[in-house]
C-alpha cells in the first residue's frame, strides 16, 4: 500500500513555488531596466494569469526610453507608469541583480518576499529562485512553472510567452535552441500563439530611418580575421541625424553578425554620457557571457551585453584578448 501511494505521489505534478503565497498580498511584477521581449513577455504573461486567478498585481519597470515599436503587439497597456510605495511580494523576471531593477530596487529590499525567475547564472538575490541557466529564455522557465500549476494557457498568455522565446533564440537560430524550445513553441501555437504575426513585427519590418542607419553601421564594420570577430558601432549623432531612438536599433547586432567570416559579433552603442553599451553574439563555442563579465555585464553563452566607460579601441582590444583566452 505504501509503495502504491509513493508511486501515485511521484506521478502528481509538483506545485510551482511561483503560485504559492499569493493570498492577501500586494504584488509587484518587474524585471530589468528597459525590458526586452523576454522580460516583457514573462512579466505580462504572469500578470494576465494572476488577473484570471483574481489576484491583483502591478507590472512596472524602470523604462528610461520608449519601448521598441517592434514589441507593440504585447499588451503594454498593462504596465503601470508608477509603482506603489511598498509591496509584500516582488516577482522579478529576467533579472539576476537587484541593481538592474533601477529605480525599483528599493521596493525589492523592502518586500517581505522576492521571487526571481530567470535563465541567467547565479542570481545575487531572491528568497525563492526559479533559475535554469541552460534555458533559452525566461519565458521558457516560466512556461514550465505554468505547466506545473496545470493552468490552461490562453492566446494572450501564449503570445507573450512566444515573444520571449522568439527574441532570446533569435528566431530559433541561436545555439540555445533545443528540442524543448520547439516543443514549447508547438504547445504555444496550439494555445493560439500568432507566430507569424509576432515574428513579422519583431524582425520583419523596420522604419525607413532605421534602415538608413543600418546602412551606415554596415559601412563601419571591421573584421578581425585572427579572432573571427566583427565589430561596428552607433554614435549619439546617428540618432539625431536619422531622428531615431536607441530602442529602435536593437536589431543591428543581428545585421553585423551575418558576416560569414566571423563567429563573434560586437556592436557598441554610444550613450548620452559618452559611455558605451556593448552587445555580443557568438555562433561557436566562444562564451560571450564570460567576455561581457569583464565589463561587469552578463547574459548567456551565445548572447550577452555590458556597459562600459572605456573608449571603443580599448573595449575592442579587451574583447580580442578575452577571445584569445578561450581559444
Amino acid at each position: 500500500m505504501f509503495q502504491e501511494l509513493m508511486n501515485l505521489y511521484r506521478k502528481l505534478p509538483l506545485m510551482s513555488e511561483l503560485f504559492k503565497n499569493l493570498e492577501n498580498k500586494t504584488i509587484l511584477i518587474t524585471g530589468h531596466i528597459n525590458p526586452d521581449g523576454d522580460a516583457l513577455g514573462a512579466a505580462l504573461s504572469f500578470k494576465i494569469i494572476l488577473n484570471e486567478l483574481d489576484y491583483h498585481a502591478d507590472v512596472c519597470f524602470d523604462i528610461k526610453e520608449n519601448l521598441p515599436s517592434n514589441l507593440n503587439h504585447l499588451p503594454l497597456d498593462l504596465i503601470s507608469q508608477e509603482p506603489k510605495g511598498h509591496y509584500d511580494k516582488v516577482i522579478v523576471f529576467d533579472c539576476g541583480n537587484p541593481e538592474r531593477l533601477g529605480k525599483l530596487e528599493p521596493l525589492s529590499h523592502s518586500a517581505s518576499e522576492i521571487v526571481v525567475v530567470d535563465h541567467h547564472i547565479d542570481p545575487s538575490f531572491g528568497d525563492i529562485q526559479i533559475i535554469d541557466p541552460t534555458a533559452a529564455s525566461t519565458t521558457q522557465v516560466l512556461f514550465r512553472e505554468i505547466k506545473k500549476f496545470n493552468y490552461q494557457i490562453s492566446q494572450d498568455v501564449a503570445n507573450c510567452l512566444m515573444t520571449g522565446l522568439i527574441t532570446d533564440t533569435g528566431r530559433f537560430q541561436y545555439s540555445n535552441t533545443d528540442s524543448e524550445v520547439f516543443n514549447i513553441a508547438a504547445e504555444l501555437m496550439n494555445s493560439g500563439a500568432e507566430l507569424t504575426k509576432i515574428s513579422e513585427n519583431i524582425y520583419g519590418s523596420i522604419s525607413f530611418n532605421a534602415m538608413k542607419l543600418q546602412s551606415e553601421i554596415i559601412k563601419r564594420i571591421e573584421l578581425f580575421t585572427e579572432h573571427s570577430l566583427v565589430v561596428s558601432y552607433v554614435l549619439q549623432e546617428d540618432y539625431k541625424k536619422y531622428n531615431i531612438e536607441e530602442s529602435e536599433v536593437d536589431f543591428l547586432i543581428d545585421s553585423i553578425r551575418l558576416v560569414k567570416e566571423s563567429n563573434i559579433a560586437l556592436l557598441l552603442k554610444e550613450q548620452s554620457d559618452s559611455s558605451f553599451k556593448g552587445s555580443l553574439r557568438s555562433r561557436n563555442n566562444i562564451n560571450v557571457q564570460l567576455i561581457a563579465s569583464i565589463f561587469g555585464g552578463g547574459g548567456h553563452k551565445a548572447a550577452s551585453g555590458f556597459s562600459t566607460t572605456h573608449d571603443m579601441k580599448d573595449v575592442i582590444e579587451q574583447v580580442k584578448k578575452a577571445i584569445e583566452s578561450q581559444l
